[in-house]
């Protein structure tokens, strides 16, 4: 069973991606988070009780109080083979190029994609497991 966990501070978001998730995965757990310091407590505790990290975490990138990216240097502090099962994906619908090459600069994130999730950007996502 995959598990995703969504970050966006807007719900409809979280909302649509996790419909979009379940009508293309039909037997997925799915954790949604409107707030990056929630999810990154969420995080942190899945690793001091030694639990499953989530397969995907699709991030926003722009939240109030921590940004997707606040959020990555977070998990950079953290032994990096906690997250070799883990594909993060940042989720956004800037257009913004520095966005883009920021986003580079993380080695745990594998790809940058357009909000709204797609049927279609699931399936990519998904095969690059």
């Amino acid at each position: 069973m995959k598990k995703y966990l969504l970050i966006d501070d807007e719900e409809i978001f979280n909302f649509i991606q996790s419909e979009v998730i379940k009508l293309n995965e039909s037997s997925d757990e799915i954790i949604m988070f409107s707030s990056a310091k929630e999810a990154l407590v969420y995080i942190i505790d899945l690793i001091n009780h030694n639990l499953q990290l989530p397969q995907f975490i699709l991030l926003d990138i722009r939240m109030p109080n921590m940004s997707g990216f606040d959020f990555l240097d977070k998990l950079m502090t953290f032994d990096p083979d906690l997250f070799k099962q883990t594909k993060i994906y940042l989720l956004s619908s800037s257009i913004d190029e520095r966005d883009f090459k920021k986003a580079k600069n993380y080695p745990l994130v594998a790809g940058f994609k357009d909000k709204p999730l797609s049927e279609e950007i699931i399936k990519d996502i998904n095969k690059t497991e």
